[in-house]
């Protein structure tokens, strides 16, 4: 793993702040009920492995045409028997992986045994640390663990620093590069970004993503037009550090 100065981790932490810009989570934003909360749980639940931007469509298409009624989203997932909603794969659309299809439904079954079908009392009038050891016995996730604490965070619906960031491609590979020339492990990316933001790394989740998605992409990145670019490793290798 890269070993950065502790200058080095400020001055990148303060750039990727100062553009960090306004957090805006789909459904949770303005104000929660029951439906809203069961619609973002299940757009946390598919974004992996997706497009982060299609997951609002998705979510709405298949409440609109298969539920109807939000508030009882889980409900109406589990009223037929895991084989049935397998069997359902190709006509929900969900997700590309059969297995992330399987997993709502056995992540649905819980919300519905242990919380009465409603998600958002996963964290209501809870802490951090209550929040996310509730997503841990849900089986999760760890990486979209961090996301759902941190949107809940940002959004108000749980007081304190939002932990983590979510380690995906995008995050990781900027990190990577901006510190060692090359993309890094989930892990190793979470020990870096602690390095730069000790009290609340998942502040800079939302702009290290950006970066990964506007600039630092996997081939033909735009490094000249990047903000990191003068202290970004593999910028300087490539004659855009400047």
């Amino acid at each position: 793993m890269p070993d950065p100065s502790e200058r080095k981790t400020s001055q990148v932490a303060a750039l990727l702040l100062k553009n960090r810009g306004k957090v805006v989570w789909g459904w949770i934003s303005d104000g929660i009920d029951r439906g809203r909360a069961n619609q973002f749980l299940l757009g946390c639940i598919l974004n992996y492995q997706i497009k982060a931007s299609k997951i609002n469509s998705i979510v709405t298409e298949f409440v609109a045409t298969h539920i109807k009624d939000p508030s009882l989203l889980w409900e109406k997932i589990t009223s037929v028997p895991l084989k049935d909603w397998n069997d359902r794969f190709r006509e929900y659309h969900l997700h590309r992986f059969p297995k992330a299809h399987e997993r709502v439904w056995r992540i649905g079954k819980e919300i519905v045994d242990q919380y009465g079908g409603d998600a958002s009392r996963i964290w209501a009038r809870s802490t951090v640390k209550e929040v996310q050891d509730r997503l841990d016995k849900l089986r999760m996730g760890e990486q979209i663990s961090h996301m759902i604490v941190g949107a809940l965070c940002d959004t108000g619906q749980i007081n304190g620093a939002g932990g983590d960031v979510k380690a995906d491609r995008h995050v990781t590979r900027v990190v990577g590069r901006v510190f060692g020339g090359e993309r890094i492990s989930p892990e190793e990316t979470i020990k870096l970004t602690r390095l730069m933001e000790k009290e609340n790394p998942w502040r800079l989740d939302k702009p290290l993503f950006d970066v990964g998605k506007i600039y630092c992409r996997p081939t033909n990145p735009k490094c000249a037009e990047c903000y990191l670019r003068a202290g970004c490793c593999f910028a300087g290798r490539h004659g855009a550090g400047t």
